[in-house]
This record gives C-alpha cells, structure tokens and sequence, in this order.
C-alpha cells in the first residue's frame, strides 16, 4: 500500500471513500431514524457501526504501514544509515507517520465509545490533529515535485484541512448534521482526489502523460476538483432522498 505507485494512490483513495461513503447512509440514517418507530434499533447498530470505522481504520492503516516499512525497497524500520550518512527513504517514513496518526485515532475513536472515562469529543479532537498532520505531510511532499504535481498535490490540502477544521468544531458542537455531511464531503472527495492523482501522474489504457509545465492543465484540474465536489454533493442528496424516502415510507405503514 505504498502511496508512490499507481495502485498505493488507489488503496489509499480507496480508504478514505470507504469512510466516507459509510458515514453518506450512517449520518442520514442517525438523523432520519430518530422519529421512526425503529429509532432504539437503529441507534444499537450505529453504536457497532462505530467499532467498524474506527477498527476499519485501525486494521488498514496498520497494514498500510507494515507495507510501507517491509516490501522489497521500503526501509524497514530503518531511519539513517550510519555508513552512508544519509536518511533512508524517506517518503516512505512520511507515509508511515501519517498511518500511524489515523491508527492512533482509531484506538481514541474505539476507547472513547468504550464507556471509559474520557473527555467528550476527544475523538474528534484527535481526527482534527491526524488530518492536520495529514496536510502538512502533504504540503512538505509535494515541496519537491514538478509543477503540476505540486498543484494537484496542493489541491488536496483543501478537503483534507476543510476536514481538519470541521472535526475541531464537532469538539464542542457534536452530533451536528450539517457538520457531519460536510465532513463526508469533503473525505469523499479527498478519496477520489487521491485517485485523480493516480491518474495524473500515472497514466494507464493508453493515455498520453500530462505536460507538467503547461499552465492549462493546472487550470483545467482546478475545474476537475470542482467537478469531484460537485459530483460528491450530488450523490450525498441522493443518498439522503433515499433514506428520507424510506423513513417517510415506513412512518406511512406504522400509522
């Protein structure tokens, strides 16, 4: 699962959908199914729901960094070399450290939801600090990339710190759907950002590689990040149709 490679963007991307696509049905089923007549049932499975993202996280990251640090060309476990006097790959190490960020905020998401006594909203405090992090891991990456790699790479830091700065308000305003579908957004998008990316820079069936010094990409993948959010946007008002027409459905059939 590294991060370099055509298929490391994708697993990445990959994760970050498959977060965001979870809380697109759970978030709208939370605040839909309050006034259903399966409102005790509903809130029992999104209480294990919870274990299911925290532990997804935990469990793909760990593997991520395990990836990172154990294939053939990684560093495994090694940071310097004392003979040559150099940092061992160290893109590989930035990676791991920001794996290492969501693993521990899976293990405060699981412990806060564990009944023990932990301040209210630490969860969310620690996903704030991790995509934090996360961007500035990302701002320092792309430090030493062509242009457009820098411009698509800086592109990113928009969902990732617009999800940094929702969480840190979810601290103090939990439970809160707006925020809560803002959040989804915006992972959404972070996730098929990452695999716009892939694309990008590794281009498969043919496609012709991308000028990295032509302005006018950057300008048309500016329009393509517009298009990401908006097509995200659209699938979260589906998916809320969805499920308001099922809750308003079954409300129906109970009276």
């Amino acid at each position: 699962m590294v991060v370099n490679t055509f298929v490391g963007h994708l697993l990445t991307g990959g994760l970050f959908m498959f977060l965001g696509l979870l809380w697109a049905v759970k978030y709208p089923v939370k605040y839909l199914g309050q006034k259903s007549k399966y409102s005790v049932r509903i809130s029992k499975i999104l209480h294990w729901v919870k274990f299911l993202e925290w532990g997804g996280i935990i469990f793909l990251c760990t593997l991520a960094i395990l990836s990172e640090q154990l294939m053939p060309q990684s560093p495994h476990f090694r940071l310097y070399n004392e003979e040559t006097h150099q940092w061992i790959r160290l893109n590989f190490w930035q990676h791991s450290t920001m794996h290492f960020f969501f693993v521990m905020t899976g293990v405060v998401g699981i412990l806060t939801h564990c009944k023990y006594i932990i301040p209210v909203g630490l969860d969310s405090f620690f996903f704030s600090l991790t995509l934090f992090n996360e961007g500035m891991l990302f701002y320092t990456h792309a430090e030493r990339m062509s242009a457009l790699d820098q411009y698509i790479h800086y592109i990113m830091l928009i969902p990732i710190w617009s999800g940094a700065v929702c969480s840190l308000i979810e601290v103090w305003s939990r439970n809160n759907p707006i925020l809560e579908l803002f959040r989804t957004a915006v992972f959404i998008t972070q996730g098929t950002w990452m695999w716009q990316i892939a694309f990008v820079l590794f281009p498969r069936w043919g496609a012709g590689s991308w000028d990295h010094n032509d302005t006018h990409s950057c300008m048309f993948l500016a329009m393509c990040y517009s298009w990401h959010l908006e097509g995200v946007i659209l699938f979260l008002f589906i998916v809320y149709g969805i499920v308001y027409w099922y809750a308003m459905k079954s409300g129906s059939k109970r009276n």
